[in-house]
């Protein structure tokens, strides 16, 4: 049954890769490869063998950690359980023959030159650890296959519920926040090459079945067959146990029952006589307490924004905590920037009663409020309690933060609306609702910009040494806010009412139409791909080099309270701080000016072209033949 399995993957395989799928397969591939080779890398550093264990074994968990979180972020497996339910063939055998299928993929060939490090530092010590080290690579690969396909069912269990969506929250905000701060762990390198790990870090992290068969291979070192063989056998009964655990898992999928809450008459009387806009917050409320993507939210904004702000006190900094709550609200609008598209076809709900427009907009707005302000406020009070000199900074930002957020996350969310599956319709995997990111990144940018003038102006009290007008940015944020809310609040309503009918059968036809419509319409879309990829990448760059390497360090200077944690100008001498500073200014918005440049270019090129078609097309409708 393995070998059908197999030749089935393959064949699916065959057919539905191509185009940009088969372009980011590759461009994965390369990417993966990489990281292997400086797993391989890191089996050949010039240090005590103990500590290049220690890493390696470090390396293999964190490889393990990637493999269990891979169905929460990369969609539904090719081969999937729920289509052979019906076959008769025993659970065990089923289970073994998707094993098998689950070896052939690009990931898996990545993952096996990333653990063939085990091999390479085994060949450090002779011949005896090398074929030590080759059944315990090929055990360690089965292992982390098995565990990511029994995260896959977890997940699609917990797909569907609000339990699994808080869940998937906390591990996106963990990711999230390793991926910006995890070269941390680069700066403390050299420290660990010099003295090693300590001994309890060591033990636990050799605890993990990752790391038994660095274990193994450590202990033929040193002859001790016992520690050698060990690893090895369990290592192989907890495969075993695991391919038992994944038979008895699979088979049809049981879905959360519905539950009936309170009596639909005595609702309807509680709430005859409230207006419009109130029945549209209480509705938002209830989808926010109630739906999973929304609690993913809900817990995600929060998460990322605590950790972020734990994350410096390793460096014994608490400057990061008073932001803790302008974060959470600029997280709550970037996730919540493609509101309609995760409501689906049920904006027909609106479209069929003309003029509720302004009432739908104005109770998401108020709905988004109710849930991020109070936490935003309440996790700023905490911040400035326990580090208060960045106070005006902290209330500053979080007032203007969510203002702009209230404003701008049903703006984006109309605009630039992303065609997804209906709620009903959710897959097993908890993040595949469509491709938000550039939403996300849009509302990101502009609401930080909306903040611009609050930080501005405390900026301004701190160099003029005018507590007034330091503390007066708190007030420039509250009224930036408030404009911001009403402004793009408004916006959103007209194009709501403008748009409502087309948004509408995008959500039907899909990604299809959306392709169909941006190739003739959006300029993201329509720019060539190298174009494209340089724009991104200068907005990237500005992000990084204008606000966490440029405005953050120029704060810390101006208002003297110091902490550099990552900030590369305030390890540098004092003479060359305020230059490089000036230097990530000008970078940073170097980078925006040609990101914002290249749009223009191609927003005009795209114009152009449009103009020519429509001339073309007059010019052949007046020498067509009338009648």
């Amino acid at each position: 049954m393995a070998g059908v399995l197999i030749r089935m993957k393959l064949a699916v395989l065959r057919h539905s890769i191509a185009g940009p799928k088969a372009t980011w397969m590759l461009t994965g591939g390369l990417v993966g490869l990489a990281i292997a080779a400086g797993t391989i890398a890191v089996a050949t550093v010039d240090a005590a063998p103990r500590t290049v264990a220690d890493l390696l074994a470090v390396t293999f968990a964190i490889w393990a950690f990637g493999w269990v979180l891979g169905p929460a972020f990369g969609g539904d497996p090719v081969l999937r359980a729920e289509q052979f339910a019906l076959e008769p063939v025993s659970r065990t055998r089923l289970a073994l023959g998707l094993l098998a299928a689950a070896f052939v993929g690009v990931t898996t060939a990545v993952t096996l030159v990333a653990f063939a490090a085990l091999v390479v530092f085994a060949a450090r010590f002779g011949a005896v650890p090398v074929i030590v080290s080759i059944p315990a690579l090929v055990l360690q690969l089965t292992l982390v296959v098995l565990l990511s396909r029994l995260a896959a069912r977890f997940f699609g269990a917990l797909a569907r519920s609000r339990v699994g969506a808080a869940v998937t929250a906390v591990i996106t905000a963990v990711m999230l926040v390793l991926s910006q701060s995890g070269w941390v762990v680069f700066i403390a390198l050299d420290a660990v090459l010099e003295t090693g790990f300590s001994h309890g870090f060591s033990v636990a992290v050799r605890v993990l079945p990752s790391s038994w068969g660095v274990v193994a291979v450590e202990a033929s070192t040193r002859h001790d067959w016992l520690w050698t063989v060990g690893p090895l056998v369990a290592l192989a009964g907890l495969v075993v146990l695991l391919v038992l655990l994944w038979a008895r898992a699979l088979g049809p999928q049981r879905l959360t029952r519905s539950v009936v809450r309170g009596s639909a008459k005595d609702q309807a009387a509680l709430w005859a006589h409230c207006s419009p806009v109130t029945g549209v917050l209480v509705k938002e409320l209830r989808t926010w307490l109630r739906d999973p993507q929304r609690v993913q939210a809900i817990v995600v904004a929060p998460a990322f924004a605590i950790l972020s702000g734990v994350l410096p006190l390793l460096f014994g900094s608490t400057a990061f905590l008073p932001f803790v709550g302008a974060i959470t609200a600029l997280m709550g609008a970037t996730s919540s920037a493609n509101l309609y598209g995760q409501d689906g076809t049920a904006l027909w709900l609106t479209l069929l009663n003309p003029g509720t427009e302004a009432d739908d907009v104005r109770g998401r707005q108020q709905a988004w409020l109710v849930v991020y302000a109070p936490l935003s406020v309440v996790l700023t009070i905490v911040g400035t309690a326990l580090h208060g000199d960045l106070a005006p900074w902290a209330i500053a930002a979080t007032t203007a933060v969510i203002g702009a957020g209230g404003g701008l996350f049903v703006l984006t969310s109309v605009d630039q609306l992303v065609p997804g599956p209906d709620p009903h319709r959710n897959k097993n995997s908890p993040l595949d609702h469509g491709d938000v990111t550039g939403p996300a990144f849009v509302t990101l940018f502009l609401v930080l910009a909306a903040a611009t003038p609050a930080i501005g102006t405390v900026i301004a009290g701190s160099v003029l040494h005018q507590p007034l007008l330091t503390w007066a940015g708190g007030l420039v944020g509250l009224l930036t806010g408030v404009l911001c809310y009403q402004l793009f609040g408004l916006l959103a309503i007209k194009h709501l009412a403008a748009r409502g009918p087309e948004l509408l059968y995008l959500m039907r036809a899909g990604k299809e139409y959306e392709a169909a419509l941006s190739a003739e319409t959006a300029v993201l879309k329509a720019m060539p791909r190298h174009r494209r990829g340089l724009l991104w990448t200068s907005f990237f760059i500005g992000c990084l080099a204008l606000f966490p390497q440029g405005l953050v360090p120029m704060g810390m200077k101006i208002s003297g309270d110091i902490a550099r944690v990552w900030f590369l100008a305030l390890y540098l001498p004092d003479g060359l701080q305020w230059p490089v500073i000036a230097l990530f200014l000008l970078i940073g918005l170097a980078a925006f000016g040609l990101s914002g440049w290249v749009y223009l270019v191609e927003s005009r090129r795209l114009k152009a072209k449009l103009e020519r078609r429509a001339e073309e097309r007059a010019r052949y409708a007046d020498v067509l033949p009338v009648g």
